[in-house]
């Protein structure tokens, strides 16, 4: 046998493993996993912490945003009730804004809270399935949920782009012009696209790592 052939071969007979343990030679041919280059694998997982760190900042934003819209909704109500029935002066123009507050609030919520598993699940059936069934039942959600954020979005711009084409306004005291709020519907949608597709890519580099990857999610979503 050549010399550079009998190092290479004893080469591959003293791999050994990452706690110390000589491993199995790799046979001529066969194809190589990204486990057996830790800069590959190290790369994959900043790239997953740091597409975590963006979707996550996202949703955060959304859900920021959401409780601050919440916020000024009550106000402006509690407003609107003081001065109907203790000053006797109506403020109509409150109801539109407050209308428009609350649909900000559902929709910028979305996101976040697909993140923690606090939409409406029914699991009287999925709480009785195998480990493996329910992760299947649970990636096949998260998929509808995509699914149903695009259709939203799509839906919702093309709503924005016909009220903002035929300049429509809203039929109340402000006249406001429709494109702003509706503007919530796809931004909601895309924010929910972001957040399931994050959640199904997170969680299989999650499940890689053996739950130690530093992305772990919610164990309960949408189901």
């Amino acid at each position: 046998m050549l010399p550079w052939a009998l190092s290479g071969a004893q080469g591959e007979q003293n791999r050994t493993t990452s706690d110390g343990k000589p491993g199995p030679a790799r046979i001529p041919g066969q194809s190589t996993s990204a486990a057996e280059f830790p800069p590959l694998a190290g790369m994959s997982n900043l790239l997953a912490r740091g597409a975590n760190r963006v979707v996550r900042f996202l949703s955060r934003l959304g859900i920021a945003l959401a409780a601050v819209s919440l916020l000024m909704s009550l106000a402006l109500i509690t407003y609107s009730v003081v001065m109907r029935y203790f000053l006797n002066r109506p403020q109509s123009w409150i109801d539109e804004i407050a209308g428009y507050l609350l649909v900000a609030s559902v929709m910028l919520a979305a996101a976040d809270a697909l993140f923690h598993g606090e939409h409406i699940a029914v699991d009287i059936v999925t709480e009785r399935l195998p480990a493996g069934a329910k992760k299947i039942i649970d990636k096949l959600g998260l998929v509808a949920v995509a699914v149903m954020g695009a259709l939203l979005a799509a839906s919702g711009w093309d709503m924005v782009e016909f009220s903002w084409t035929s300049g429509m306004v809203s039929t109340g005291y402000l006249s406001v012009p429709l494109w702003l709020p509706q503007l919530l519907v796809p931004i909601g949608g895309a924010l929910l696209v972001i957040a399931a597709i994050a959640m199904l890519f997170l969680r299989d580099s999650d499940a890689a790592d053996g739950g130690h990857g530093g992305n772990s999610l919610p164990p309960h979503g949408l189901e």
